[in-house]
């Protein structure tokens, strides 16, 4: 049995309080939403880590450095009571959702379809039905692994996320707040208070991955796709595709979605783009797939992305 290290357990009862006691414990405190990160990190321990002087298990095996490394968080921050931080609200072209919304509320939401289709479609996919009660998707966020399900699919709906401390707050795009596996520009003092998404008609998103399970699995690659129709729907405004789990963080490939603005959607026109996908990809080897692997399923994984996201922006079949 895993037992944890000695810890202060401090539940605020507003935000201010919660960011009071960030500012003053800095990186010694650790947020606490559903805990189905933190609590398996704070209990992760390796022979190396808990013998004096012997190093990390990081320092010894190159495969030690997929692994989460232990946390001993001095203080552990509950945010349980602070109700400012659940919802999901949906007006004035913008979808709003709270960081201790739980996966499984998400998955249900139909505020989320068609245009937030894709982060409906991860949170519907991560863990066990058990995780998802328990998870939330600002856990998943500032998880920050690079096959973080909701983080590729806020990264192709073109989220922002506002972090709030006590001196200020301020928002960050998504295609600039992961900056390595594990980190994000997230600062010890701040939370994640909210994210963003802007939403219009005649749009469409969709998320898929591959593992080697359906469930309680890492993706091996995911992909993510964004579309937004002409008016009269007869062509690709503008799209974006995010991708996971080929590259130290999620990316977006650019010039796969950029070739699509101004064409009509469909399976040769997104062959190609997912082609070219392909090339924006770094994938690498390790015990879930070879790189090799991982460009083919970004291939079809692409193409399945952008056929389901297009079928949702044109209303068409199941959402």
């Amino acid at each position: 049995m895993r037992i944890l290290h000695p810890f202060r357990y401090e539940r605020p009862k507003s935000l201010d309080e919660a960011l009071a006691i960030l500012e003053k414990h800095g990186a010694k405190a650790a947020p606490l939403a559903g805990g189905t990160d933190l609590i398996v990190n704070m209990k992760h321990r390796s022979m190396l880590q808990l013998v004096p002087g012997a190093g990390t298990a990081q320092a010894q095996w190159k495969s030690a450095a997929r692994v989460p490394a232990m946390e001993r968080p001095e203080v552990v921050v509950s945010l349980s009571s602070l109700a400012e931080l659940r919802g999901i609200r949906k007006g004035d072209g913008k979808l709003r959702v709270g960081p201790l919304v739980a996966m499984a509320e998400l998955s249900r939401s139909r505020d989320l379809l068609p245009e937030a289709g894709a982060l409906s479609d991860a949170a519907g996919i991560m863990g066990s039905p058990l995780v998802r009660n328990r998870a939330t998707v600002g856990g998943n966020l500032m998880n920050a692994r690079p096959a973080a399900d909701t983080a590729i699919a806020i990264l192709a709906l073109g989220a922002r996320l506002e972090l709030a401390s006590r001196a200020q707050r301020r928002w960050e795009d998504a295609s600039a707040f992961f900056t390595g596996p594990g980190r994000t520009v997230r600062k010890p003092e701040e939370l994640l208070v909210a994210v963003e998404m802007p939403i219009g008609p005649c749009e469409g998103s969709a998320y898929v991955r591959m593992g080697v399970r359906r469930q309680l699995e890492i993706a091996i690659v995911s992909a993510a796709a964004w579309i937004r129709l002409s008016r009269d729907r007869s062509t690709i405004a503008d799209a974006r595709i995010a991708l996971g789990a080929v590259g130290p963080t999620p990316i977006l490939a650019p010039h796969a979605a950029g070739m699509l603005a101004g064409k009509a959607g469909g399976p040769e026109r997104f062959a190609e783009a997912a082609r070219t996908a392909r090339g924006e990809a770094r994938p690498i080897d390790d015990f879930r797939g070879s790189a090799a692997y991982r460009l083919d399923l970004v291939e079809a994984l692409v193409t399945r992305a952008l056929e389901k996201a297009l079928a949702r922006a044109r209303g068409e079949g199941a959402p």
